[in-house]
């Protein structure tokens, strides 16, 4: 195949691993002699010369995707959007994916079982991430090192295998990550409410305990300090408000703050605070304005609201390409990429009105 593309075995290997050494133009016409001779790679030779070397080759074959989900053994509409923008990119690359979900102790054996084989070439990360998940990913790959000086070498991180982190994480050690810029998430949201005429937006979020719900927030307060909009305490509302019997206690909670605008922070929390408005004779967005927080989802598409659109698909995209270039060059320090969430304009928001509420409040809603 060397030959008949006129390049050394060398070039010709370097090239179909997509090496940066070789010219796009030079791999191009390598990969159409390649398919034209109908040829393919040995990757059992490959992984088997691999593991007689101390050095680590540039093989981007298979890569593994670990789920840690948390308390919730389901796989969320999250990981399946980063999931899908990964093995598109992967795919491009040809390269295969691997899913493994870690739920307890003992799944940490199916990673185990895939470090002695040899046969991954790379982590993706998604879920319930810290210190401790990253410690015991280290501790399989140093448990399949299979010399002495494969362990020192993966001590000092030479022949580890690359990971990098999907989404949120809490871990205090560098990583290498992608994300949605969170923060960002809550700055639009403010920016965009108040371009309307918007002074005073209530803000209903969940209980704090996810990474995404305290940037956001953070990145919401920030904003409308910035932009001189009611900093009322009284208008940030939490998910102990979702536990009344009815829609009562979110009735309440708006009657006595007033605000003109809601941002729902929440996944699918638009619709039922539109189904609760509409119990109040409160029209959206002629009286109140309503802005959603969504990745893309089939409530999103089917109540097309305004909203923050979070593009999980092209974080998993950039994570596949980020762990690509930790492969052919594993010396690069951790980085961190962040994706800027996008505004969907929708029928939900409209110009500031008076306070929606006052008719409320005087009785005049029956």
């Amino acid at each position: 195949m060397a030959r008949a593309a006129g390049v050394s075995p060398t070039t010709a290997s370097l090239a179909l691993n997509h090496h940066p050494r070789v010219a796009l133009r030079t791999q191009q016409r390598i990969a159409e002699t390649a398919a034209r001779l109908g040829f393919v790679a040995n990757h059992l030779a490959r992984r088997l010369a691999r593991s007689r070397s101390d050095s680590r080759s540039t093989s981007f074959d298979q890569i593994g995707l670990i789920y840690l989900p948390g308390a919730d053994i389901h796989v969320d509409r999250v990981c399946l959007a980063m999931m899908s923008g990964a093995e598109h990119e992967l795919s491009k690359l040809h390269a295969s994916l691997t899913f493994v979900r870690v739920n307890e102790q003992g799944d940490w054996k199916k990673v185990e079982r895939l470090m002695r084989a040899g046969v991954v070439d790379g982590w993706l990360l998604v879920g319930a991430l810290n210190d401790e998940v990253l410690n015991r990913l280290k501790a399989a790959q140093l448990f399949q090192a299979r010399s002495a000086s494969q362990a020192r070498a993966a001590r000092g991180g030479k022949d580890r295998v690359p990971c990098v982190t999907l989404g949120d994480h809490r871990c205090a050690q560098p990583v290498h990550c992608v994300n949605v810029d969170n923060a960002a998430a809550g700055r639009l949201a403010a920016q965009h409410l108040a371009s309307l005429g918007h002074r005073r937006i209530a803000f209903l979020g969940g209980d704090m305990q996810f990474v995404y719900q305290e940037q956001t927030l953070a990145g919401f307060r920030a904003t409308v300090k910035e932009l001189g909009l009611d900093d009322d305490e009284r208008l940030i509302g939490n998910a102990s408000l979702w536990n009344a019997p009815n829609a009562e206690l979110i009735i309440e909670w708006l009657r006595n703050t007033g605000p003109t605008a809601v941002f729902t922070p929440e996944f699918d929390w638009a619709s039922e605070m539109c189904r609760i408005l509409k119990q109040t004779r409160v029209q959206v967005p002629k009286e109140i304005s309503l802005l959603a927080y969504e990745p893309v989802s089939p409530t999103a598409r089917a109540h097309p609201f305004a909203r923050i659109e979070l593009p999980m698909d092209e974080v998993g995209k950039q994570g596949a390409m980020l762990l690509h270039q930790m492969v052919l060059d594993p010396r690069g320090e951790p980085r961190e990429i962040k994706i800027p969430p996008l505004l969907i304009e929708g029928w939900s928001t409209g110009q500031c009105k008076m306070d929606p509420f006052d008719r409320l409040r005087t009785g005049k809603a029956k």
